[in-house]
């Protein structure tokens, strides 16, 4: 009797915490942040555009920091991960490094915050370290409160949602870049491309690229960027740009022939 007791206890012993952890971890995964909605379609750059980027308070390792001071100083080039990330974010930080490599802290610096509450500054900066940039001038690891961290996914069209089934924040992979507090330019895609940074580098640096923007409006573009096939191609934009110099060159053939006409009729008369 006793046995059978003590086995009857232990059997819902067993019950019951199985039922306290299965609602402990989905308590948990609940509990994990999310912004926006999930796409497979890359950010529109046209939506964002000059859109005011809000300033946060950085938690670097040591210190700390506003992303104001560092927009004052230069330019800056901003993206979001975590350091828990199992799938693009080594990587993108990876091409990120090689194709910034001669240009970071001369003509931007570059902001790598985590949108994982999870992640401290030590992390960011173990992070930092694993990817060899930590005593490279011009990178800036550290971590924001999440409330910051929505401000910003707001302000970049950045998202990230938190998948239970795999414990893993499915988000896309942006550089976003910051001139003076507004958003100049983004890049997405799985990397980033050299020549793609280097056009933002010359942008931020007020050099003429193939690209021009209305201020408040709609981003025009000469070429357009497909991360998808990492080449170029025109876009409308380049329209805009010939249609001045073509209205004045048919201007000029239509004055040209109204003229030859007359000076022909003038000769015909005076010859008949």
């Amino acid at each position: 009797m006793c046995k059978s007791s003590f086995r009857m206890t232990r059997t819902w012993t067993s019950v019951l915490s199985s039922i306290c952890a299965a609602t402990l971890l989905t308590t948990a995964a609940r509990s994990q942040p999310s912004s926006g909605t999930r796409s497979n379609a890359l950010p529109s750059e046209d939506r964002y555009i000059y859109k005011q980027v809000p300033d946060v308070v950085i938690h670097k390792a040591t210190t700390e920091t506003t992303l104001s001071r560092v927009w004052q100083g230069k330019p800056v080039l901003l993206t979001m991960v975590f350091t828990r990330c199992a799938g693009v974010c080594s990587p993108f930080l990876r091409s990120l490094k090689a194709a910034a490599a001669d240009s970071a802290g001369r003509d931007y610096r570059i902001v790598v915050l985590s949108f994982d509450p999870n992640d401290t500054p030590a992390d960011m900066d173990a992070l930092a370290e694993s990817l060899g940039v930590k005593s490279v001038p011009g990178w800036i690891f550290g971590v924001a409160s999440p409330s910051d961290i929505q401000r910003l996914a707001a302000a970049s069209g950045f998202w990230f949602q938190w998948d239970p089934s795999i414990q893993q924040y499915d988000h896309p992979s942006l550089v976003v870049a910051i001139d003076r507090g507004r958003v100049v330019r983004m890049l997405a895609g799985t990397s980033v491309p050299s020549a793609s940074l280097r056009e933002v580098s010359q942008e931020l640096r007020g050099k003429f690229v193939a690209s021009y923007a209305l201020p408040g409006k709609i981003a025009f573009r000469c070429f357009e960027y497909d991360p998808n096939r990492g080449r170029y191609s025109l876009d409308w934009g380049v329209l805009l740009m010939l249609l001045p110099a073509s209205c004045a060159l048919l201007a000029v053939v239509w004055a040209f022939s109204t003229e030859h006409r007359d000076v022909h009729d003038c000769y015909r008369s005076a010859t008949s």
